[in-house]
């Protein structure tokens, strides 16, 4: 978080007693009924990423219409939308703030505006305290740090985040982008990764059209140990790799796939390649990971269903995808359905493919007691 005063001297220290679910938030002549008019009324250049399922941009057109109502948040997980917001002062990029905001989502699939109106709260009365403070010649305070509205990502995420905002702001990458560069080339021997740090690794995978990275990568993928590999996979699925890197990542896929035993690298693949590109040979694989012995894994299946879901929309994919998920546990089942039914675009295409295709017994039972779940 940061000092609001900073950059808010319209604020005061008082707020209304009673909010309604949509209020239009008053302090001093301004009004503010979003998160994102607060930022344009500040004058703010900004940058939205949802955290969530991937580290992905979301337009600032579209998460203004998603604060209005008018679009659902594009990619929940675990029932709430995870943002980080970027912004800064023209002209002054190298000071820009950075919040990590959660707020949850509705069953419909919208964000719930009296969350973000409670957050728009705290955070104009923070702003009044500062300026009272500031005006006291007191030092600021930060407390909405501790707003529930608040959070900290994972180290992976936070790395791949900070990669993606610096390219974002035209920044230099940090300085382990060249010692992870030195590394993929193999200088100094592939068995050498101890002191490769995520960021590096983020900083490589954010920039893979620089400095011929992405080549780089995929030389080094089939020589690397299983370590340093699955911390580029775990990068690698926030991004859309092209053609050269996707065929490294499936060769690697599948010669893992026919050793049959280590579930965890093949989900750690199939998240790596959940954005590639060409689709047809994401899905293709995809569909190849499914019939195979390791295809009804639960890692797996969680891997598909949480990162690589766009994957469900090929016929073959998401009809695969469902035969083995009639076999898991009767818990494992509601997590992974419940779960997709939160994204918007999921829930027809999942019920068509459970209308038009005659489904197991077994299948058939537990999305009865599904359906249950939903109505109690």
């Amino acid at each position: 978080m940061c000092d609001y005063a900073r950059f808010l001297s319209f604020a005061n220290n008082k707020m209304p007693e009673d909010i309604n679910p949509s209020p239009e938030i008053e302090k001093g002549t301004e009004k503010f009924d979003s998160i994102t008019h607060f930022l344009q009324t500040g004058g703010f250049m900004y940058s939205v990423f949802d955290m969530g399922r991937k580290v992905d941009s979301i337009s600032n057109v579209e998460f203004e219409r998603i604060e209005g109502q008018q679009a659902f948040y594009p990619a929940p997980f675990q029932k709430k939308a995870s943002v980080a917001l970027l912004f800064w002062e023209p002209e002054k990029q190298a000071e820009s703030v950075i919040w990590f905001l959660q707020f949850p989502i509705d069953e419909m699939g919208y964000l719930k505006q009296e969350a973000r109106d409670a957050f728009l709260i705290d955070l104009l009365e923070q702003t009044g305290k500062n300026i009272q403070a500031k005006q006291q010649g007191k030092s600021a305070l930060d407390e909405l740090n501790e707003s529930p509205f608040a959070f900290k990502p994972n180290p992976d995420r936070l790395a791949m985040f900070h990669a993606l905002a610096t390219k974002r702001l035209e920044q230099s990458p940090s300085n382990y982008y060249n010692h992870t560069q030195d590394y993929l080339s193999g200088t100094a021997g592939y068995e050498q990764w101890q002191f490769l740090g995520l960021q590096g690794v983020a900083d490589i995978v954010a920039r893979l059209d620089e400095d011929n990275n992405e080549a780089l990568l995929a030389e080094a993928l089939g020589e690397m140990p299983e370590a340093p590999l699955v911390s580029f996979c775990s990068a690698l699925e926030n991004v859309h790799p092209k053609s050269q890197l996707t065929e490294a990542l499936i060769s690697k896929l599948k010669i893992t796939l026919q050793a049959g035993s280590n579930n965890q690298l093949v989900a750690m693949l199939v998240r790596a390649i959940s954005g590639a590109l060409p689709e047809k040979m994401r899905d293709e694989t995809l569909q190849l990971v499914l019939t195979s012995k390791l295809g009804s894994d639960i890692e797996v299946m969680a891997a598909i269903s949480g990162r690589a879901w766009n994957a469900l929309y090929s016929p073959p994919v998401l009809a695969a995808f469902m035969t083995n998920l009639g076999v898991q546990t009767e818990l494992a089942f509601n997590a992974i359905l419940a779960d997709l039914m939160m994204i918007p675009s999921m829930r027809e295409l999942i019920f068509s493919e459970l209308k038009n295709h005659e489904q197991s017994a077994d299948l058939n039972e537990k999305l009865s007691q599904f359906m249950k779940t939903l109505t109690i």
